[in-house]
């Protein structure tokens, strides 16, 4: 068996969805893998027993160089020179740790997997590179656009996001990664265009061709044996339950949302709608609710555990996505988990989002109700929901079997190609 050496930041058993898709990209390779980790703070009970007992489990042998809450820096934990020095000792020890293995594989986020990869490219040029992305960095829209957020940050949390952005998330690691790396993996088609185009225009040093002829689309899936997301019942509450499961925050903008829910209660004083919000939620969003005399129809909580999670979706009437907000004529690059979870529980869904999101391709394909973000679309995708119980249903549940074959088949191609 070839061995795999992947240096991921934190790795499961941490119940983050960077560390799921990186085991799920993982799992089903032909590798024996040695894995370079930082240990993250906090750990999943029931997710650490379902991967003991996954059978390719025994393929994976973690050794754990750090905390990554050392390496983190964030607008909460601002000790930079410290942060940056276990940044510089993780990637100097996955060095040091790669002991000659056929593959590297690493995940941005965190971006610095890709500088320890480049240091072992260098002394190890035959070393076939696996280069995951979960999220842009050259040019991030949530860098970029994200002003809102930017506005309401204290002095102090606008200079430790200006040095996060310096030092930890750079486009010259992912445009290293676009150049270099043998297999560039993507969630979807719209984020593989976005990065490509964006390093086209500010990089360029190979052709977007080039790049393109290296990508692969590994898309959000499940893994049979662990999934908790059965189909769920359908419910009649009254009031009818609406409900969000995550942040609030950023790009993630609902103004036109909250106006749309002014405009339909106007329309239907006589219908009774509840809408449950469980995750982070804006300060000013709150203030524009009290504003439209709509307070009675929201309940905000705290973020809560993943299985209530899925109980309380499964209760609601119908859930709510609400996507990463750009100007209509650009890629959105972000695809929500969410996605996957309401389609393994067959939940009925209205999506919030713009035209050329992999969002909106997914539900629209699906024959699902889904909302550009203007106000009267909103409306109308409510009264479908709400009025008209429009079955809402989205098409999109690769298992991890399914979702890893192209990967397979191009890890076949590049050792058919060795053995020449």
């Amino acid at each position: 068996m070839k061995r795999c050496f992947v240096i991921p930041g934190p790795f499961v058993p941490a119940n983050e969805p960077m560390t799921q898709l990186v085991y799920k990209q993982l799992r089903l390779l032909p590798f024996e893998m040695e894995v370079c980790a930082l240990r993250y703070w906090e750990t999943d009970d029931s997710l650490a027993e379902r991967i003991k007992s996954d059978p390719e489990w025994k393929k994976f042998h973690v050794t754990y160089t750090d905390d990554y809450r050392n390496v983190l820096f964030s607008i909460r934990n601002v000790f930079l020179p410290s942060c940056l020095h276990h940044m510089k000792k993780y990637i100097q020890n996955a060095a040091e740790l790669y002991q000659g293995q056929e593959y590297v594989y690493t995940s941005s986020f965190p971006a610095y997997t890709i500088r320890a990869a480049e240091l072992i490219r260098k002394k190890n040029p035959s070393v076939t590179w696996i280069a995951n992305f979960t999220d842009p960095i050259n040019h991030s829209p949530y860098a970029l656009e994200d002003r809102r957020t930017y506005q309401e940050y204290s002095l102090p949390e606008k200079i430790a996001f200006r040095l996060y952005c310096r030092y930890y998330v750079t486009g010259d690691d992912e445009a290293a990664a676009m150049e270099d790396a043998d297999i560039l993996l993507f969630i979807c088609e719209e984020q593989r265009d976005f990065m490509i185009e964006n390093y086209v225009r500010y990089y360029g040093r190979i052709p977007g061709a080039e790049i393109r002829s290296k990508s692969v689309i590994v898309p959000l899936n499940y893994i049979p044996e662990w999934n908790l997301l059965k189909p769920a019942e359908e419910v009649h509450n009254n009031p009818f339950l609406l409900s969000h499961f995550g942040r609030i925050y950023g790009l993630r903008n609902i103004d036109e949302f909250l106006e749309a829910v002014a405009i339909f209660v106007q329309k239907h004083p006589n219908f009774s709608l509840r809408i449950e919000q469980y995750g982070e939620f804006r300060k000013s969003d709150l203030g524009r609710i009290q504003e439209l005399g709509i307070s009675e129809l929201f309940a905000i909580h705290e973020k809560i555990p993943y299985e209530d999670c899925i109980r309380k979706m499964g209760k609601s009437d119908a859930v709510l996505i609400f996507d990463t907000i750009l100007p209509a004529d650009e890629i959105q690059p972000y695809l929500p988990s969410k996605v996957l979870e309401y389609s393994l529980l067959k939940k009925n869904t209205l999506g919030i989002t713009t035209r050329r999101s992999p969002t909106y391709r997914i539900m629209k394909a699906s024959d699902a109700v889904v909302a550009d973000n203007d106000r009267n679309e909103i409306v109308s995708g409510l009264e479908d929901i709400c009025i008209r119980r429009k079955k809402s249903v989205i098409n999109y549940a690769s298992t991890n079997e399914q979702a890893v074959q192209n990967l397979l088949y191009r890890i076949a191609l590049i050792e058919k190609e060795k053995q020449k």
